[in-house]
């Protein structure tokens, strides 16, 4: 209504309503002044009374002063009678009462006008909030009235890609974009609804926009009447939840095998180890040592992104705890390892650099070791080819070595990234070489 809107913005501007006020009383003392014959008070009344309406409380009280001094005026100078009678003294004081009673009332419009106005802005604010966690869940509204009219709200549209512009809301048009596998439930809710019989409160869904994309859509559903014909509902699109449900499933069957497979190569480690120690304190600082090595390659994996590893950070980590970062080459391209590649690769290099630091390069201040790597062949069918090489240790034995270590380097690790690995223990130091396809490093 323009009372409950435009008087607010009136009242917000005194002036204005002492201007108005001013206005009013000036023409009903001309109205008075250019017919003599009127009534005193015909003319005054509806001043009071609009400039209180136009300008509110203070408006009005100062017409009403304004006013009663001219019917004061006008009483006195109208010779129909003594001024100071009863009758002018009755007079002035029921004008006064009854403009008073204008002004009360004018007065309780005005509070009831703001008390309106705070509440429009409360359901205002309201309402904004709503449909900003609308949006933010990516949720949205309908409503089926009970002669079966189906409304949408914009966020509804903006789900399931329609133009409220151009389509109108239709159930037949929804249930074709529905899941063909989903159709048939969603139908048969439907049919219920119109039935007036209570449907599923929640159901989920596969649903196919214009453009193609499939998303997955949650119901939530109510009757407001006693018929049961009369429904809303509240429709959330669960795609994301979904796409990490199926996420941390696989992650879930990934980290199961990745135990396993752990668990196998836990288990041949402690029985290689067995067969190399030859005491009990030797056994547990061998294994200590070699599944503290099985931890920083799990580590690097997790505080990456869980599934791959860098070549050049997992050789740093592995080579670190030596002590020997100073004396160490590193050499080659950027190299995402799978989890599997890291994993064997770790163990690797801390058996080449446990060997190194007792018996090879590490073990003299000369000695040297470099680690290059490098990529040959076509994309397709890429080849990675790493170097460990030794310089300035002491003479190497030339005669081959049965222990886990050795398994290590030429069985378990090439076999794990599907390639082939050799050890050579030439008089300047240890060499391991392993070539492997590209995509036995990364898993692919």
């Amino acid at each position: 209504m323009w009372i409950d809107r435009r008087l607010p913005s009136l009242r917000r501007h005194p002036a204005y309503g002492l201007l108005a006020a001013a206005v009013f009383v000036v023409i009903a003392a001309f109205l008075k002044l250019v017919m003599p014959g009127m009534l005193p008070f015909l003319t005054l009344y509806p001043a009071v009374l609009l400039s209180a309406f136009f300008g509110g409380r203070q408006a009005g009280i100062a017409a009403l002063i304004a006013c009663t001094a001219l019917a004061v005026y006008f009483l006195t100078t109208s010779g129909t009678g003594d001024a100071n009678g009863i009758w002018a003294v009755a007079a002035i004081i029921g004008f006064i009462i009854v403009c008073g009673l204008i002004l009360f009332v004018i007065d309780l419009l005005d509070k009831s006008i703001q008390r309106l106005e705070r509440e429009r802005r409360s359901l205002e604010l309201e309402r904004r909030r709503l449909e900003l966690a609308f949006k933010a869940a990516d949720m949205a509204s309908w409503e089926i009235k009970p002669d079966g009219t189906l409304t949408w709200d914009e966020n509804f549209y903006r789900l399931i890609g329609l133009d409220p512009a151009r389509d109108t809301p239709a159930a037949e048009r929804f249930l074709t974009m529905v899941h063909p596998e989903d159709r048939a439930r969603m139908s048969e809710a439907r049919s219920r609804m119109k039935q007036g019989e209570p449907p599923p409160p929640r159901d989920e869904y596969r649903f196919y926009r214009p453009d193609g994309k499939m998303i997955w859509l949650e119901n939530h559903r109510v009757s407001v009447d006693q018929e049961g014909r009369h429904f809303i509902g509240i429709t959330q699109d669960t795609t994301r939840r979904k796409q990490a449900e199926k996420r941390i499933t696989m992650l879930m069957r990934e980290l199961a095998h990745r135990v396993k497979n752990q668990y196998a190569v836990i288990l041949a480690m402690i029985r290689e180890t067995n067969k190399q120690a030859r005491s009990p304190e030797e056994f547990e600082a061998l294994i200590q040592s070699r599944i503290t090595a099985l931890s920083r390659s799990h580590d690097l994996l997790i505080n990456s992104d869980g599934e791959t590893a860098d070549l050049h950070s997992l050789i740093s980590t592995h080579l670190d705890s030596f002590g020997v970062r100073d004396r160490l080459e590193m050499n080659g391209p950027n190299v995402q390892l799978s989890a599997v590649a890291a994993q064997h690769l770790g163990m690797a290099f801390h058996e080449l650099a446990t060997n190194a630091t007792k018996h090879g390069a590490f073990s003299t201040v000369a000695g040297r070791v470099s680690v290059t790597w490098s990529h040959a062949g076509p994309p397709e069918a890429r080849v990675l080819t790493l170097r460990w090489e030794e310089t300035g240790g002491p003479e190497v034995d030339g005669k081959p070595s049965t222990g886990f270590g050795t398994k290590v380097l030429e069985q378990l690790t090439p076999s794990a990234l599907r390639g082939e690995a050799s050890v050579e223990r030439r008089s300047s130091g240890l060499i391991w070489q392993l070539t492997a396809p590209q995509s036995g490093f990364d898993g692919s």
